[in-house]
């Protein structure tokens, strides 16, 4: 197969467990993978060197910046940014082996839908799916921004959303699904207290239990089951930790 002038994009930090599975949906057809990673110490780095990756190791100071370093690091223009434990499906690496030289030079940026696999199911529900993210690229027409840990890359230019899937392998256990969603509302909470956010009291009140109610009712996550539930519930625990890590932020 003749491998696309196209870079992937890949920060990591002790993903052993699911980094093969990533490098192996696009180590075919890509031409160059590059690899930032914050000093794992499991077998990380081990797995990439078998795929031919540009491995670099970087300490983790945010994810935008990770992720600007890993862009800047590429040979090519056009840039594919996947998550560790992300992976391109065969429809999804159809169809950007399908976009014409027109394509390319109409559009800046396109969008997938990320599919999540969680204990076990596909979720199709609960504000989890279709979640358009911006992953392929001309990395000179925009920059990496949104605010940590919800980073985004922001295109200056045209934008074509593209009805395929990553496949995202969310398969936490409880304590680690929680651990994240603590960790990446304190994270967010100190972000937008840098720049001038306060809490206010129906942030940590009001927002939480509409946070449930929308996904769960309203996005549908009961068709979910237990899944649907737990995913509906944990988005409600990130929004009040966050307006209660900022509330925490002011008073001190």
């Amino acid at each position: 197969m003749n491998k696309l002038n196209i870079s992937a994009v890949i920060i990591t930090k002790n993903n052993a467990n699911v980094i093969e599975d990533c490098l192996k949906s696009i180590y075919e057809w890509l031409s160059e993978i590059i690899v930032v990673d914050d000093f794992s110490d499991d077998k990380t780095e081990e797995i990439c060197k078998r795929y031919n990756v540009k491995f670099v190791k970087n300490r983790f100071s945010s994810f935008i910046e990770q992720k600007r370093l890993a862009t800047s690091l590429t040979r090519n223009k056009w840039v594919l940014q996947l998550d560790a434990d992300e992976r391109v499906s065969v429809e999804m690496r159809e169809k950007i082996i399908s976009l014409s030289t027109e394509d390319f030079e109409k559009y800046d940026c396109f969008e997938f839908k990320r599919l999540t696999f969680f204990w076990g199911k596909w979720m199709k529900h609960a504000s989890l799916y279709p979640d358009y993210k911006p992953r392929l690229f001309n990395k000179e027409k925009g920059d990496w921004g949104g605010v940590n840990p919800h980073d985004k890359f922001l295109t200056t230019g045209i934008t074509k959303k593209i009805s395929a899937d990553i496949l995202h392998y969310q398969n936490w256990d409880l304590k680690k699904y929680f651990d994240r969603t603590i960790l990446y509302s304190k994270l967010f909470a100190q972000e937008i207290f840098k720049n001038g956010k306060r809490a206010k009291w129906h942030h940590y009140t009001v927002r939480p239990v509409y946070t449930f109610l929308y996904r769960y009712f309203f996005r549908l996550g009961f068709l979910d089951g237990i899944q649907g539930f737990v995913v509906s519930v944990m988005g409600a625990i990130g929004t009040f930790a966050k307006y209660m890590f900022l509330k925490e932020m002011e008073r001190r």
